[in-house]
């Protein structure tokens, strides 16, 4: 009988780092048992979903307030579940706003991982130190997070970014084209919502809008829409077939973007994958006004785009809030579009900040940190 690894992946983006995790960690450890919370993608790795957190993404600081009656039932079922079980540890993947208060209530009853810890670098405050407090194994993904957590006495490791090893197209660029049913030659901009629901609905709009614009002044031009998870599907297609544009909605995100001559994509970890690929890119993102207030409270840095974070400059046009409209999206792809000579500008950017992403075998590297853990390497 193997150890028992208890996971909590919240929305579809914990899903999506996870599973590739548990994958690494039973190549190297068969009979290792592997519980908890996430998606589709952990629960094909193996995972026992105790509970499906598809849909459990919240965005900014107002919406978790609305829905408080849910997330503290959710909360304290999760609890009941790891004290019910007595895993021999708890790995937390990102989900800030939940995975922080579940490892404050189970602080000293079990050893506890953290992969992707919460932003602290780009945030002010005492954050790292809140965090630190916990007595956790944290792993960093960029340096600044490892030096902000370090600074503040965590117990952290620098694993590098896992985007290296995931950001990988199945597919040649020919290939891909010839799957997706789109010329051999002709421009493509790829169209990125989000991983959320409330997202997609801040933001597809806007971008349906924008692609309209761009496609009265280049007609040339064709539009691919990744999905990021089939539970988005429905509020994807059917906005796409209302607006009436020619949009190919695929399920190969990474096959999508690598063929995409740009993207106009939410900032967060697409803009990074989309580095680590290459591709040109508009960053944007819409909150609820009182959300947006809040986090220009707590940021601490100019931009929202990681590649720009990591860059300290805008490598990346971001849009945001009021800035992005249809008009100013559409403004930017066209003239991305008729400028080569931008559009290599920012790759080559782009290259310097994958540069410093760290070398491939993050994944590795990650799994080897959870093993010693659960080997009782950590107290």
């Amino acid at each position: 009988m193997g150890p028992t690894l208890f996971v909590v992946a919240g929305e579809v983006s914990g899903d999506l780092l996870a599973a590739p995790l548990i994958d690494a960690l039973r190549r190297r450890e068969p009979r290792i048992r592997v519980v908890g919370v996430g998606g589709p993608r952990l629960a094909a790795a193996g995972c026992e979903l105790l509970h499906d957190s598809t849909t459990w993404g919240v965005i900014g600081h107002i919406d978790p307030l609305l829905r408080l009656g849910t997330y503290l039932r959710r909360l304290r079922a999760v609890e009941a579940d790891i004290r019910r079980l007595h895993p021999s540890a708890l790995l937390l993947v990102d989900f800030p706003g939940f995975n922080l208060r579940l490892a404050e209530r189970l602080h000293g009853g079990v050893p506890i991982v953290y992969y992707f810890p919460p932003l602290v670098s780009v945030r002010k405050g005492n954050r790292a130190a809140r965090v630190a407090h916990l007595g956790m194994r944290l792993l960093a993904t960029l340096r600044r997070e490892e030096d902000a957590y370090r600074g503040a006495g965590a117990d952290v490791v620098l694993i590098g970014h896992p985007i290296i090893d995931l950001a990988l197209p199945r597919r040649s660029p020919e290939q891909a084209r010839a799957a997706f049913d789109l010329p051999a030659d002709a421009p493509i901009v790829g169209l990125l919502p989000g991983s959320r629901r409330q997202e997609v609905r801040q933001h597809l709009r806007v971008m349906l809008q924008a692609a309209a614009r761009v496609l009265a002044e280049a007609p040339e031009v064709h539009f691919i829409i990744p999905v990021a998870s089939e539970a988005l599907r429905p509020a994807i297609v059917p906005a796409v077939r209302a607006s009436g544009l020619p949009a190919r909605v695929v399920d190969e995100p990474y096959d999508a973007m690598a063929v995409a001559t740009l993207l106009v994509t939410a900032t967060g970890t697409a803009t990074l994958e989309a580095a680590v690929l290459g591709v040109p890119m508009v960053a944007v993102y819409r909150l609820p006004w009182p959300g947006m207030f809040i986090a220009r409270r707590l940021v601490s840095v100019r931009y929202a785009a990681l590649p720009n974070i990591l860059a300290g400059r805008e490598i990346i046009p971001e849009l945001l809030q009021e800035r992005m409209t249809p008009g100013a999206v559409a403004a930017e792809v066209l003239s991305l579009l008729r400028s080569p000579e931008r559009r290599d500008s920012m790759r080559a950017a782009l290259r310097a900040v994958v540069n410093d992403l760290g070398p491939a075998g993050a994944l590795d590297r990650a799994a080897g940190e959870v093993l010693q853990v659960l080997a009782g390497g950590v107290a």
